[in-house]
């Protein structure tokens, strides 16, 4: 990445994560959020059109987490891609358009969330409808 488009996308990213302050300590200084901090903005500095995050709002403070992800849904808003593991099935619910149940490495459902109450013939909750699926499993 150039360096002319590297600095304002870092000090863009470093805003948002509320990391401008503490970009030059060192990094053992930081906290465990804050490093998730650092990780994220140098993923996403290059401005990737796939996004693939392994529990991405873990060690996040409320805020950050809420930055990230309205960020992610900004992204997709731009019809890119952005897929990520979580266990916190009460995100997933609120923001991705369709969601994978995995147990044992067996994708049980794919779909959108409301494909799966269909399935499940309710207005149940992700949580209860992935508990479901996995206990008859």
């Amino acid at each position: 990445m150039p360096s002319q488009d590297r600095k304002p996308e870092i000090d863009n990213l470093a805003e948002r994560f509320s990391m401008a302050e503490a970009l030059f300590d060192q990094i053992q200084s930081y906290s465990h959020g804050m490093r998730q901090k650092i990780v994220l903005m140098g993923v996403l500095l290059h401005e990737p059109s796939v996004w693939i995050l392994d529990e991405p709002m873990t060690g996040l403070d409320p805020k950050s987490s809420f930055i990230l992800k309205e960020m992610m849904r900004e992204h997709a808003a731009k019809s890119k891609t952005v897929f990520f593991s979580t266990h916190v099935l009460e995100v997933a619910e609120k923001i991705c358009d369709k969601v994978a149940i995995i147990n044992k490495g067996k994708i049980l459902f794919y779909g959108s969330i409301e494909e799966m109450r269909q399935h499940f013939k309710g207005d149940e909750s992700l949580e209860n409808m992935f508990l479901e699926l996995v206990e008859n499993e």
